[in-house]
């Protein structure tokens, strides 16, 4: 599969969440989210001062024929595709527990922030912190450990297998 051909298939099949992608699909894919949002946030930056609305656009634009793309990934290795988020809620998780989480707001649009060592996770152990950190990284591992495997011969519960050896 070509780079341009993966691409187009991701935004065809963004709200596609059945099937299987194969490997080049996907890491094409990601090459071009990587690639794209370093690339207008480096023009911003260097046109504006700072990376802003420009390459949050970009990243909302691919945010779900990312994701998408990712489940199926994750299928095709015989893997449910909600393993994705796994990493998603280990991060939110660590925000509760170290206090680290985006400050309330308050229907009139106040933000209330907790002051430095007075957010939830303050008097904290650092080894319950440190815990927090392996969690979020080793999440990561995994997930990119299951996209980098091959696909899983033949049909599984997820299809039929993308590419017939």
């Amino acid at each position: 599969m070509s780079p341009v051909s993966a691409v187009k298939d991701g935004f065809v099949k963004a709200f596609t969440f059945a099937g299987r992608s194969r490997r080049p699909e996907y890491w094409w894919f990601f090459g071009f989210v990587f690639v794209g949002a370093a690339v207008i946030g480096a023009v911003e930056a260097a046109a504006l001062g700072a990376p802003g609305r420009v390459v949050r656009f970009f990243q909302i634009l691919v945010f779900i024929p990312f994701l998408a793309v990712g489940w199926r990934r994750l299928q095709d290795t015989g893997r449910p595709g909600w393993y994705l988020l796994i990493p998603v809620a280990v991060v939110v998780a660590s925000w509760f527990l170290v206090g680290s989480a985006p400050g309330q707001v308050l229907p009139e649009g106040t933000i209330i922030a907790p002051a430095p060592g007075q957010g939830l996770g303050a008097g904290l152990s650092p080894a319950v912190l440190t815990g927090a950190t392996v969690a979020q990284v080793l999440a990561g591992v995994v997930i990119v450990w299951w996209m980098t495997l091959p696909s899983q011969r033949g049909a599984n519960d997820y299809g039929p297998e993308p590419r017939v050896r």
